[in-house]
């Protein structure tokens, strides 16, 4: 009997060894480490903006004499913008795009008197369409950014006689340019946020006033905050 098993026994341990996965199938698996890919900025992004701008207007009188002068306005600045990035290693290459409304009105002197002259500018809305190159370290972006500038313009030139003011005016949209720069935090996988400045010049604008000729300036330099969601 002790015989038997002693066989028995030794003929089951053969098979269960022999059988794939018998002795494996009893062993805790552990579970794949998870490594969290890398930050990525390719892809659409939709936001909003807030800031200020701070307008600065040089005039140059024409005719029938020849002098400038220069007066500047802060106000503030808000909308959205759309935008796409493409990333190759730590370069980052995108297109933006943005529309927001302006509060703003820059005026100097005075129209009371005889010969005396008053000025204004104001930039009512302002559209940039621009290009960004950014280097990318970890979950921030340093970028520059330059493209082309739309903008509502309107100037004018007020000037005093003995039978009271006499004005003219220029309400058009200009074109323009704008370069900058900024830095962009990704706070999560969709949420970034950023500090942005933009240098923009739209052209200059002519004014006609009863035989005087006034020559505006359009210039104006942006800060803003954004936040943006990224698809």
């Amino acid at each position: 009997m002790r015989k038997t098993g002693f066989l028995i026994a030794t003929s089951a341990g053969f098979a269960a060894a022999a059988v794939p996965g018998a002795q494996a199938a009893d062993m805790p698996i552990k579970a794949p480490r998870y490594i969290e890919q890398p930050a990525s900025w390719a892809g659409w992004y939709i936001g909003a903006h807030a800031g200020g701008i701070w307008q600065n207007t040089q005039i140059e009188h024409v005719e029938p004499y020849g002098f400038t002068d220069s007066f500047s306005k802060s106000g503030f600045i808000g909308g959205g913008q759309l935008g796409y990035n493409w990333q190759h290693g730590n370069f980052v290459f995108g297109l933006e795009g943005d529309i927001s409304g302006v509060s703003n009105k820059a005026s100097f002197g005075n129209d009371s008197t005889p010969y005396a002259g008053k000025f204004s500018s104001s930039i009512r809305w302002l559209s940039t369409v621009r290009a960004r190159f950014g280097l990318a370290v970890g979950d921030t972006m340093a970028y520059t950014t330059a493209g082309v500038a739309f903008g509502g313009v309107k100037n004018t030139a007020s000037f005093g006689s003995f039978s009271g003011p006499y004005s003219g005016s220029s309400d058009k949209t200009k074109v323009g340019w704008t370069v900058g720069g900024g830095v962009e935090h990704m706070l999560n996988r969709n949420w970034t946020i950023g500090l942005e400045g933009l240098f923009v010049d739209l052209g200059k604008s002519t004014v006609n006033t009863f035989g005087k000729t006034t020559r505006f300036s359009n210039q104006a330099v942006i800060g803003r905050a954004k936040l943006n969601y990224k698809f």
